[in-house]
């Protein structure tokens, strides 16, 4: 079989009221969870692979059947999450038109949370719930004649009588060694970037799966509560065929790299013997992160901590059930400056019970900081989360309308905020004032021209700022 894994061309995510930032320049990374699929295919199977990035081309669904019809693919494998439902439904329609007779699987974070749901789309043939690395491969398999669909775990299909049959899902990949890495062989790999890199060249690895924390706002149960990490060694490996490929930039996707503090070290410590010459970023929470870990990290290479701070208030950090103290990240970003990190700070505004004042104290607290970037979002219950079953046990949502958009999505589609204290009209603009507070003011300017390294570096920065600064959120 010839296979063709699409990732869509993202037109019509779904919207989230708030400032028109800067998507074009934000950020343009490998397609990972396919990526990883499409390598466990390649090497456990027979089947041709390809794999075609219609959002790094800038297809559009027609241009996308275009090439579905000169590939002559077999089957069409694609990732959905639920803000990206719209063209992924229109990818598999151009899928369709192109060549009637060629399968279509999803999988991806929307499978999970809405099977039923997604089943009922025409476009859809299987779906794939949980990892999909093996699954995938073993549905090959069944679709070549060997095997039978009730043994392909996690698969969602139809039986001869026409009626939607969901397999038990597989146990989550504990030995996440055992998988290959990701295929970036085949794609154009020196086409991503991002705007925080000081390269426009980067990759992108994962190197664990899963978090243990239970953060209400959080949906990331798709990928098991439990922390599952690859070894020290198979991390340096990947860094190191990364660095032989010419990356030079890394930007690590675990939600939370320094969950293992005892395997971050280790990490580090391989990473300053072997002298690796490229430059690298993590996720992080403040409760992970100590004077020992943040030395290692900057001797290694590290250069850029993402960290999830939600609130400068403790009542909304408990809320939250964020599991910190402003204290503590106090400390941190005190002590990561102190040692020349790019951190980027992430900030919710408009959370349950949340006031116009404590707000207001979430911006100065960021102001605080002193971190480089900050990102301030409208609390928005996604699908999944604590978050989303308090709202509309609450009535702070009425009715489950992320289950209406997952039976019909449609392109204008936009998220619900919480609102309870304020009106959705005052959580916009209090973050239009939060983003042009924090950075419009001079000192934050002159600090961010200090760092800069390179002219495209600059480019890149100065063009989401101005957006930024001269744009105004939107609305519902």
């Amino acid at each position: 079989m010839k296979v063709l894994f699409i990732n869509p061309s993202f037109k019509n995510l779904v919207q989230v009221p708030g400032p028109e930032a800067i998507p074009e320049l934000a950020s343009v990374a490998p397609p990972l969870g396919l990526l990883y699929v499409a390598a466990y295919a390649e090497k456990n199977t027979a089947h041709t692979i390809e794999v075609l990035d219609a959002n790094l081309e800038g297809l559009t669904p027609e241009q996308i059947g275009e090439q579905v019809a000169q590939r002559k693919p077999d089957l069409a494998g694609i990732t959905a999450t639920t803000f990206s439902l719209m063209d992924v439904v229109l990818t598999a329609k151009a899928v369709q038109r192109a060549r009637p007779e060629t399968l279509v699987v999803l999988g991806g974070p929307h499978v999970f949370f809405f099977p039923d749901e997604t089943m009922t789309l025409p476009e859809m043939d299987y779906l794939i719930m949980g990892e999909g690395e093996r699954p995938f491969s073993q549905l090959l398999d069944v679709l070549s004649g060997n095997g039978d669909f009730a043994q392909v775990p996690g698969l969602v299909w139809r039986n001869k009588q026409g009626e939607v049959v969901k397999n038990p899902m597989a146990p989550y990949v504990e030995d996440l060694d055992s998988l290959p890495f990701p295929a970036r062989h085949l794609v154009p790999i020196e086409r991503y970037r991002s705007l925080m890199t000081h390269e426009a060249f980067l990759a992108t690895i994962m190197s664990s799966r899963g978090c243990p924390y239970r953060c209400t706002f959080c949906n990331q149960r798709h990928m098991g509560g439990k922390f599952r990490a690859r070894s020290v060694e198979s991390v340096i490996a990947e860094m190191e065929l990364c660095a032989k490929m010419g990356f030079r930039e890394i930007m690590f996707y675990d939600d939370t790299f320094t969950i293992n503090r005892k395997r971050v070290l280790e990490i580090c410590d391989r990473l300053i013997e072997r002298r690796l010459p490229v430059k690298w970023d993590i996720r992080a929470r403040v409760n992970t992160l100590d004077e020992e870990v943040l030395d290692r990290l900057a001797a290694a290479g590290c250069v850029r901590l993402r960290i999830g701070v939600e609130s400068g208030t403790p009542e909304i950090l408990s809320v939250l059930n964020k599991g910190i103290n402003l204290e503590a990240a106090r400390r941190v970003f005190a002590l990561a400056a102190a040692r020349g990190f790019t951190t980027f700070a992430y900030f919710m505004i408009g959370n349950p019970t949340e006031t116009r004042e404590q707000i207001q104290r979430t911006v100065a607290f960021a102001k605080e900081l002193r971190c480089d970037f900050v990102e301030f979002s409208p609390t928005h219950p996604c699908p999944g989360t604590e978050l989303y079953r308090m709202a509309l046990e609450q009535g702070v949502i009425p009715h489950d309308y992320w289950h209406d958009f997952a039976l019909h999505p449609t392109p204008h589609f936009k998220v619900k905020l919480w609102v309870d204290v304020l009106p959705q009209e005052e959580i916009l603009e209090l973050l239009d004032w939060a983003f042009k507070s924090f950075y419009g003011r001079p000192s934050y300017m002159l600090r961010r021209l200090m760092k800069i390294r390179s002219w495209s570096e600059f480019h890149r920065q100065a063009r989401a700022g101005l957006k930024l600064l001269l744009g105004s959120a939107k609305s519902n």
